[in-house]
């Protein structure tokens, strides 16, 4: 996919925007961007400075960045506490997320607390006797006086090991710190046994201290490393031999997303059938009965929800923006963010990105901070938001820019073919076309080639011989660069019916899948000619002087050259004679007489035709199905038909009855069924199938 791409539906088209700089200060802040964070803090001085100056004492206060100052934290806390109570009420609101006098007290207590931590390193009156002047309102302050244990405590801190903890907790079971070397006792159990970070260390910390409190955070450990190469046996594994993980739920929940990655009714019901022991069966049976459910979104006072068959909401209309539903997921948005949620209005991926796109084949780019990655269904980061661009999954493959040059990674997330190719496409066929230095070539899914880089355009004729060219001529070759047609041609088109269209010297020919010229090139380069004059049904468009015809694989006239126009070759095809339009039958017969300015080639039993400029449909009678008094009419599904007068729509029937009046904005085709209508109200939808209007209906 170059670039990425959002599913476009009428009015539902996604955005993204900046939130303010406070707001943008504090979302640095919480991902610990501080160097973004500072700066923006710094330039809210002047017009927020207790707001300011609270995020400038956080920074400084925190000790994971290099601007950790806690005698400037002291400094900006105090600021912002003096100026707090002088911001406006509006702004107070604005901001009561981010800050209130609680936090503003809160922090200053934390920061307050790292001073008395000082002047318990110090272990001197002084410091006891400044830390009290300078901080009154700390909690700190009555312990302040009392040293009791907390020298013993201050050295199994400097110690900072399980033995050190262990040892004081005996020695002064009584202390007030007990419960904080508790803690400190618990954590240091378990950094020293999984310092080496594998699952053996991880195993072990289980087994040796089942009273841990950091238990959690080590079977944690556990799941994520079984369960990283996020396959379906890597799940089972951790399911079987870890059976009282408590992340065995979420691991039964990626092993169901992963088995149906390809959602449908039969891999649903497979699934609980393999593995009668999933806990949430009964969600299952739900998502089963939702697989055929079609809702549809709608519009409420510019916001969007889903509504089913008979108009009935089903989810409200509370997202900003709303795609219609993909492998049982729908990307919504709020407040700028997107996500997904399921046909029971359940959000199943948070909505914390800046962008995304509907899931194919279990997996979805999303895009976040400026840059795309890819999920799966559970949420699980396949990709990190670190590429320019993802291509397409296509035989388990696709293709992927971090920089300048592209490569090629699995669909775990695993790079298979490094980057190298300044242009990559999809695999197809087992293979793909990339770039090299201005040269195109074809590799395989390991990344050797299969056709080397030496011309600057080439693409498959066949699958034994290649199109090659240097942007002015093309001829044909075999995968070994082997030359079997020069490179004498203007244009070598695609096969179509064992025919492909040549250009040589201005004129058109044809060749067959051996690259031998079955028609020599004698036939006039008319418009569109690649898409016109190509073989279908055995015949082909062409034209000799200015005049068109048509012809037979042979080259022999089945259509004489005797027309000013013609159109798509059809059962009855539209021509142009004496400067009026009519309609030919496939033994050249004018069944339908020349009197239209304009006309297309039957699509079906319709067939447009315009007079003084405006459209209107005939049948095979040549009867009138709608006078000619449209701007434009376009041929959907069954045969009904979307008119407009330049500014409004309507839909005629195939009898030509108008079906919905001509008062909607736009008029679109939504899916093999349905057309999507909006006015001023919202969206509706037109059902072809049933002949009938569709409209949200909500209580009252």
């Amino acid at each position: 996919m170059k670039p990425i791409l959002l599913f476009l539906v009428i009015l539902f088209t996604t955005f993204s925007t900046q939130a303010g700089k406070i707001e943008n200060a504090f979302e640095a802040l919480s991902i610990h961007d501080y160097f973004k964070a500072k700066k923006l803090f710094t330039k809210s001085l002047k017009s927020q400075e207790a707001i300011g100056t609270y995020g400038l004492a956080t920074i400084f206060y925190r000790k994971d960045n290099p601007f950790h100052s806690l005698d400037s934290a002291y400094v900006y806390i105090n600021r912002s506490r003096e100026a707090y109570p002088l911001v406006k009420a509006n702004a107070k609101q604005r901001y009561l997320s981010f800050i209130n006098e609680s936090r503003i007290d809160s922090l200053r207590q934390l920061i307050s607390t790292r001073f008395f931590e000082i002047a318990q390193n110090k272990n001197t009156i002084d410091g006891f006797q400044q830390f009290i002047e300078q901080h009154s309102w700390a909690s700190e302050v009555p312990r302040a006086a009392y040293l009791r244990d907390s020298l013993a405590f201050l050295d199994a801190k400097k110690q900072n090991n399980s033995m050190a903890y262990s040892t004081f907790i005996g020695n002064y079971p009584t202390s007030s710190f007990v419960e904080e070397a508790t803690a400190l006792l618990m954590r240091t159990q378990y950094d020293e046994t999984t310092a080496p970070k594998t699952l053996q260390s991880y195993d072990l910390f289980l087994l040796a201290f089942p009273d841990n409190t950091f238990r959690p955070e080590a079977e944690t450990a556990v799941y994520e490393i079984v369960t990283k190469p996020n396959t379906i046996a890597a799940l089972e594994a951790f399911l079987e031999k870890y059976p009282d993980n408590h992340m065995r739920n979420t691991a039964w929940e990626r092993l169901y997303h992963l088995s149906v990655y390809e959602y449908s009714a039969e891999n649903i019901t497979a699934f609980a059938q393999k593995y009668p022991e999933y806990p949430y069966l009964e969600k299952l049976q739900l998502d089963l009965s939702f697989i055929d459910y079609a809702i549809y979104p709608y519009e409420k006072n510019g916001l969007f929800g889903f509504m089913d068959s008979t108009g009935a909401v089903v989810i409200p209309a509370i997202y900003e923006s709303v795609a219609p539903f993909k492998e049982g997921l729908s990307l919504v948005s709020q407040n700028d963010k997107f996500g997904y949620i399921n046909k029971k209005g359940d959000v199943v991926i948070d909505l914390i990105y800046s962008g995304g796109n509907d899931f194919e084949q279990g997996r979805a780019i999303i895009e976040r901070y400026e840059r795309i990655g890819m999920i799966d269904r559970t949420g699980v980061v396949i990709f990190e938001p670190e590429f320019k661009e993802l291509g397409n999954i296509s035989e388990g493959m696709l293709y992927g820019v971090k920089d300048s040059l592209y490569g090629y990674y699995n669909t775990l997330g695993d790079q298979v073919i490094p980057e190298r190719f300044t242009e990559a496409f999809s695999f197809s066929n087992g293979r793909a076309k990339v770039e090299e230095k201005g040269l195109q070539a074809y590799i395989d899914k390991k990344g050797k080639y299969i056709v080397y880089p030496a011309f600057e355009e080439i693409e498959y004729f066949t699958d034994s011989l290649l199109i090659y060219g240097d942007g002015d001529t093309y001829g044909l070759m075999k995968p070994s660069c082997q030359i079997v047609v020069p490179n004498k041609y203007e244009k070598i088109g695609q096969l179509s019916e064992g025919m492909a269209i040549v250009v040589y010297d201005d004129y058109i020919g044809y060749i067959n899948e051996r690259g031998e010229e079955v028609i020599p090139p004698q036939f006039d380069v008319i418009p569109n000619y690649l898409n016109r004059s190509h073989f279908k049904a055995g015949s082909a468009v062409v034209a000799k002087n200015n005049s068109y015809g048509v012809i037979n694989t042979k080259g022999k006239e089945i259509i004489p050259f005797k027309n000013e126009g013609i159109g798509e070759w059809a059962e009855l095809t539209a021509v142009k004679r004496k400067g009026k339009w009519g309609f030919i039958n496939r033994a050249n017969q004018l069944v339908i007489p020349a009197t239209y300015d304009y006309a297309e080639s039957f699509n079906g039993s319709v067939a447009l035709v315009q007079e003084m400029s405006l459209y209107g449909a005939i049948d095979k009678s040549g009867t009138k199905i709608i006078e000619t008094g449209y701007n434009n009419i376009e041929i959907a599904m069954k045969g009904y038909m979307i008119v407009n007068n330049g500014a409004l729509y309507g839909v005629v029937s195939p009898k030509g009855e108008v079906v919905v009046p001509m008062i909607y904005r736009s008029i679109r085709i939504f899916d093999q069924n349905l057309l999507i209508l909006t006015d001023k109200d919202g969206i509706s939808y037109f059902d072809c199938s049933k002949k009938q209007l569709l409209k949200p209906v909500e209580d009252e």
